[in-house]
């Protein structure tokens, strides 16, 4: 494997005897990080460590050479380790170009939290001094775009914190002992703003960039300068995410403010002076007359705990069912479910709100630019402008929304445009939903209606592609749509759903794709599935197997292999089929989708194999043997 680039920071520190060759230091001691390349002898490294009682606040595996195909035994070895490497908070980072995996010491039990990033810049808002440090130390990672990074809840609640100052801090702020960055933004800090305010605030003032200020902000947190703001981030996505109420106490432990030992001692004294459990205000003066925050902190613990955690508990005692919707200083964080993605475009249009919408449901992230209730630019991976609203409209009925006012993004460029007004963008919306509605309708199963190509699909559509077609709206099919719609085809292969060949096209958005599908199949160039192939494989190879405790397993895989080259010889057909060393049969799915071959030629293949198959072991043994063999597992016959 190859090794991680040199940082270019790693002479500015100390060095120390003790770090394995390839380990890069960056940034204050006070957090401890470590990078290194995946390789065959890094647990012996790992254990080096553990015996050398070494703990840090971030490992780094870098899989850039070797992408996410770690064995399942490995990852689990890395887990062991992480809990004996990792400090309280700790990340263990896998991370490769377009991706990123983290197992976090954040769990009060003692476990590992489990977070998959779609982007190595997703690890930012958690991790702003950790992925800086990535930048540095793993090659392609583009430090530039690490203010993009993270997904749009994390963002949120990161940019919504409120930083406040312990005690430590207040002695440094009037001190002015810091160099002057660092002094800057702790002046900044008055327990009220936000790290949004903060933020913009140096970068109209002092032109500092949002990203240091983030990483400077660790560093503030790392040296108990102010309470934990970045270690909380996780805590409460998952639990807003969950709709999952979490208790204060819990969330002091989960946020580092307190340790198990110390919450066991904060319950014990609760009980002696007679308060309930669920007295959690007072659970948090206790903490406050303690010392272990103040009453500021602990209002913003409240604040966050409401919102992030509690809200929906509320709501449901109330009879509401839950709340889609909370606001929070100048921003909104909510679901789509109460309110449906119309509602919403349409909600912030009357509020005239100038800001920055997100959404995000599974692995797709839709992003808005508001100007004075106009949407004007809009994205939503790899859809741009009207193409995003439209799929977002007709397509999204989950997800979790923040609106940040006046917020801004990179992401949206001039290709992302929107030129039409949203009351057009939203009827046109409606009027392809209703047309969607119609084409699904006439499946048989829907969105899971497997579909497939006819045999002479490449023929047919050659000739057809040189005639005006038109959709079933009446609109015409241009000739971009034509060299699009040959490329969806390919995607039609008998073995995925329609709902899979939708999410595998997200060139197009879903309501194109769908119109295209009903026109292929109203051409006749598309048929829904009829036949499966999975049953017919399982009755060859239970026949197999039933006929091998006769034939023994080197005759029978003999037999197997004469009877497929009899049948089809040195041809493509061959090489969709396969026979293990133990004589099991199976079909090779990747090759059936890549070489376009529809199902039902595959299941024609797959009986002439099945009957030469049989042919060659009557001559073997007794044909009577193969006849029951046959009868008991086609027929369900008992043997004779």
């Amino acid at each position: 494997m190859s090794s991680s680039s040199d940082t270019p920071f790693s002479q500015t520190l100390p060095s120390r005897d003790d770090q394995p060759s390839d380990e890069k230091t960056y940034f204050a001691p006070s957090l401890s990080f470590l990078t290194y390349s995946y390789r065959e002898t890094l647990f012996a490294e790992f254990e080096r460590l553990v015996e050398a009682a070494k703990q840090f606040d971030g490992l780094i595996i870098d899989l850039m050479q070797t992408g996410f195909s770690v064995p399942l035994d490995e990852l689990v070895k890395f887990s062991l380790y992480a809990k004996r490497l990792l400090k309280p908070q700790g990340v263990l980072l896998f991370v490769k170009a377009d991706g990123a995996i983290t197992l976090t010491k954040d769990d009060p039990g003692g476990g590992l939290t489990f977070n998959v990033y779609d982007s190595p810049f997703g690890i930012f808002a958690r991790h702003p001094m950790l992925a800086d440090y990535v930048c540095a130390t793993v090659s392609g990672i583009d430090r530039r775009r690490l203010r993009g990074g993270g997904s749009t809840l994390a963002n949120h609640i990161l940019y919504t914190s409120t930083p406040v100052l312990t005690d430590v801090g207040r002695k440094a702020k009037e001190g002015f002992n810091l160099p002057a960055p660092q002094s800057w933004v702790l002046q900044m800090i008055d327990d009220y703003s936000s790290v949004e305010a903060i933020t913009r605030t140096l970068e109209e003032r002092h032109h500092l960039p949002a990203d240091e200020t983030l990483r400077m902000l660790q560093e503030l947190e790392a040296e108990d300068i102010i309470f934990p703001v970045f270690s909380r981030i996780q805590f409460l996505s998952n639990c807003y995410h969950n709709r999952k109420p979490f208790r204060l106490g819990r969330y002091m432990v989960a946020a580092g403010i307190l340790s198990e030992s110390q919450l066991q001692e904060l319950l014990e004294r609760q009980e002696e002076e007679g308060w309930g459990k669920g007295q959690k205000t007072f659970l948090g003066l206790l903490a406050v007359r303690l010392g272990y925050l103040n009453t500021r902190e602990l209002e913003v613990l409240l604040d966050d705990q409401y919102l992030y955690g509690g809200y929906h508990k509320k709501a449901d005692s109330e009879g509401q069912g839950g709340r889609s919707v909370e606001t929070m200083r100048d921003s909104m964080i909510g679901s789509l479910g109460a309110i449906d993605a119309h509602g919403l475009l349409q909600s912030l249009a009357t509020a005239q709100k100038t800001g920055l919408l997100t959404v995000e449901n599974r692995d797709k992230a839709l992003v808005v630019s508001f100007t004075t209730g106009r949407p004007l630019s809009a994205k939503m991976n790899r859809l741009k402008g009207v193409e995003a609203i439209t799929e977002f409209v007709t397509q999204w009925t989950e997800g979790i929304f923040v609106f940040r006012d006046k917020g801004v993004s990179q992401e949206l460029d001039d290709s992302c445009e929107l030129k039409s007004s949203l009351d057009r963008m939203l009827l046109d919306s409606a009027l392809y939903k209703d047309q969607v509605n119609q084409i699904l309708a006439h499946l048989p199963t829907g969105r899971n209606t497997i579909l497939e190509r006819v045999w002479n699909f490449e023929t047919l559509w050659n000739k057809l592609a040189t005639k005006p077609l038109k959709y079933m709206d009446d609109t015409s099919v241009t000739e971009k749509d034509k060299a699009a719609i040959a490329q969806l085809a390919g995607l039609i292969d008998g073995l995925s759903t329609l709902d899979e060949v939708i999410k595998s096209f997200d060139i197009w958005p879903g309501y194109a794709i769908i119109k295209s599908v009903q026109l292929l199949i109203e051409q006749r160039l598309v048929n829904v599935q009829q036949a499966s192939l999975f049953r017919p494989l399982s009755v060859f190879q239970r026949i197999v197997s039933e006929l091998q405790k006769t034939i023994g397993r080197d005759d029978n895989k003999a037999l197997l292999q004469a009877s497929l080259h009899f049948v089809h010889g040195d041809s493509p057909a061959a090489s969709r089929f396969h026979i293990d060393h133990e004589g099991r049969v199976s079909v090779n799915l990747a090759q059936v989708k890549t070489s376009g071959t529809p199902v039902s030629a595959v299941l024609l293949e797959l009986r002439r194999w099945m009957e030469a198959y049989l042919a060659y072991c009557r001559r073997q043994i007794d044909p009577h043997i193969v006849d029951n063999a046959v009868a008991k597992i086609v027929n369900g016959q008992p043997p004779q």
